[in-house]
């Protein structure tokens, strides 16, 4: 008798469960089809997204180049192929935006990315780089520039707060520019 007493309530325990189950069954259908949308979008993301290449990189503090080194950071995303992103180096830091954009494409597992910004609504290239990986790191070569803006070449390391401290706009130089046309 004590035997089929258990077996009557592990059974109509099981019972209930599945009854409060179907009871939560339209709210469980609802969510889905609630998130599905920013799931999809999520994975899209994630599927056309370039983990190697994207985030940000710096090569400042780096203490086993010989030589005098040029600080660079750079904060970029490589989404279906494409670069986008903004690019500082020390030999920008003297130009009204020492941080300017970075865009490229993805080709052959490297980078052919260029730094440039809009001058009187023209995107203007100021410089062209090849980024590769190196192991952990980027190696980021300079192509072509008129004028040294960046490094001839720098490995760079992930840091996300690469860009954090960099000024947009180099307001002493503004300043400095108003400041003469006044004595004139």
């Amino acid at each position: 008798m004590l035997k089929a007493g258990k077996i009557f309530l592990l059974v109509s325990g099981w019972i209930a469960t599945l009854f409060v189950g179907v009871l939560d069954l339209p709210q469980k259908i609802h969510s889905f089809f609630e998130a599905f949308p920013n799931a999809k979008e999520d994975v899209a993301t994630w599927w056309n997204l370039n983990t190697e290449f994207t985030g940000s990189w710096t090569n400042e503090g780096d203490i086993t180049s010989k030589g005098d080194v040029m600080p660079v950071a750079l904060s970029m995303r490589v989404y279906g192929g494409r670069v986008d992103g903004e690019i500082w180096s020390n030999g920008l830091s003297d130009g009204i935006h020492p941080v300017i954009l970075l865009g490229g494409d993805l080709r052959h597992g490297g980078l052919d990315a260029y730094a440039f910004d809009f001058i009187g609504g023209k995107e203007v290239v100021y410089a062209t780089f090849k980024i590769e990986k190196k192991g952990d790191n980027l190696l980021l070569k300079t192509l072509e520039q008129p004028v040294q803006l960046f490094p001839k070449e720098a490995e760079l390391f992930a840091n996300p707060d690469a860009l954090k401290d960099k000024p947009l706009t180099n307001f002493d130089l503004i300043q400095k520019m108003l400041n003469s046309s006044k004595k004139k």
